[in-house]
């Protein structure tokens, strides 16, 4: 079953959408997942991807319980800029225990940790439906990252897909999604970071076996 629910507004008033499936009676109890895309908006890629998976839980639903956002910063992605409309970069703005401040050009954390209308939607979503897997999809890098306890499934979900999995993006990442949600609470996450920046259905039929995978769908 299949439910759209507006989950909360952008800085410009957008609403943020999240498609809901519910799984098959028989299916094995498991703590929901959340997917999303576009937390930065020149990464639109990502919304393809979410797009596409939405499309394919259309016909088949998941083991799990699927929460899908196709584009958390769609101010963004609208105008094909990395930041949210007051130029704050959303995954640097999640209240994990390392956010700061202190930052590079182009890293703008916002005025406080989840200043941010979007990343207070996408964190009131999780706190609200207890998700534990929460699958975060960016680009330009080639590779399953994984926090908390996320990384048996990265592995799997780089195999299915070709990519290496790696705990480890190669920078800080103060404020980050994955920062607050695998590192402080321990949680199921993994970034699916594919490199392909502009819109292109590779970013898809690479990883199409592997979102298949984490919301528990045969490959």
């Amino acid at each position: 079953m299949r439910t759209d629910e507006i989950v909360g507004t952008t800085v410009l008033g957008r609403p943020i959408e999240a498609i809901a499936f519910r799984p098959p009676s028989y299916a094995k109890a498991r703590p929901p997942a959340v997917i999303f895309g576009a937390l930065h908006g020149d990464e639109p890629a990502s919304a393809l991807q979410a797009q596409r998976l939405i499309e394919e839980l259309l016909d088949r639903p998941p083991g799990r319980e699927t929460w899908i956002i196709p584009a958390v910063n769609l101010d963004g992605l609208m105008a094909g800029t990395k930041n949210n409309a007051r130029d704050v970069d959303l995954n640097r703005n999640f209240a994990s225990a390392n956010w700061t401040g202190e930052h590079k050009g182009g890293y703008f954390p916002g005025a406080s940790a989840e200043s941010e209308p979007e990343s207070q939607a996408l964190a009131a979503l999780i706190d609200r439906i207890g998700a534990e897997r929460l699958v975060a999809l960016h680009a330009t890098f080639k590779v399953m990252n994984w926090d908390g306890r996320g990384r048996e499934l990265a592995e799997e979900m780089g195999r299915l897909a070709g990519y290496p999995a790696s705990g480890d993006i190669g920078y800080p990442t103060p404020g980050s999604f994955g920062s607050k949600y695998g590192v402080d609470r321990g949680l199921e996450v993994v970034t699916v970071e594919v490199p392909y920046l502009e819109v292109d259905e590779r970013a898809w039929t690479e990883t199409r076996a592997a979102l298949r995978w984490s919301v528990d769908l045969p490959t």
